[in-house]
């Protein structure tokens, strides 16, 4: 933190992570830099929002018109304190975000020419950093560190809340879904709840994608929480043609096949 500067960006392993980072980063770029633009992220929930013209947040142009850019996903635009702070409070998550940090998965493809952007810092869980990560990262910028960021408060232990009974029932509502989704596809489905459980014993209750570790007890939209991902998307759930990864990366995969 005490390093940081605003020309500098955050390469982060996770959503979660990415999004406690963005809130550090402006309270120390409103306390410290306050005479400078704030940085903005232009990320659509519709991806084929691109090459398109965008209407920029702020204040009217001198013309009485919106200020408007061709953008792309990830593209950064700069923006005043004032129009930061009402993205923060009213935009956010609505196409815009804090433009201090970007995932690995949304790096890729990226290329950081800007000379004053190459100091880039990685910032992860606790836990295992997947070799997978360190070399995504590594191809997007020239200078790299490796920062661990400490979990939540009152996040440790969150998996072992959970009776075995409890654990089961997360299991069978989620298998219950994908079978729903199997018939309607016309696929093959024959996942049994205590598959799930030897996989998750033999992959040590880890991500088979990112090596974090998978939550059972969680919020709804918890990136981290289990799922049971497809290796092969034309086929079903079947044990032969599963692996367990964390929902964020699940999605990744998901989207990046849509997009080939």
């Amino acid at each position: 933190m005490e390093a940081w500067k605003p020309a500098d960006w955050t390469l982060s392993s996770r959503q979660k992570v990415r999004d406690r980072a963005q809130m550090r980063l402006f309270e120390r770029h409103e306390k410290h830099f306050s005479d400078l633009p704030i940085p903005l992220l232009y990320r659509p929930k519709d991806t084929r929002r691109q090459n398109i013209m965008i209407t920029i947040p702020g204040p009217l142009v001198l013309d009485g018109r919106p200020d408007q850019q061709e953008l792309v996903p990830n593209d950064v635009v700069e923006v005043s304190m004032q129009t930061a702070r009402e993205v923060v409070d009213v935009l956010w998550g609505q196409d815009w975000a804090l433009g201090y940090a970007i995932t690995v998965h949304s790096s890729q493809g990226l290329t950081i020419a800007d000379p004053k952007k190459s100091g880039l810092s990685m910032t992860s869980c606790s836990g295992p950093i997947s070799h997978i990560w360190l070399c995504q990262g590594w191809s997007t910028c020239t200078s790299f560190e490796t920062v661990v960021c400490p979990p939540e408060e009152g996040s440790e232990g969150v998996t072992n809340t959970l009776t075995e009974q409890q654990l089961r029932n997360a299991i069978t509502k989620k298998l219950v879904a994908h079978k729903q989704q199997d018939q309607a596809k016309g696929l093959r489905f024959n996942l049994k709840v205590d598959q799930i459980l030897e996989l998750k014993e033999a992959q040590d209750n880890h991500c088979a994608a990112c090596n974090i570790e998978l939550l059972w007890a969680y919020q709804p939209k918890d990136t981290q929480q289990f799922s049971i991902d497809r290796l092969d998307n034309s086929m079903g759930h079947i044990r032969d043609n599963i692996r367990l990864t964390c929902l964020e990366c699940n999605q990744k995969r998901g989207a990046a096949a849509l997009s080939a």
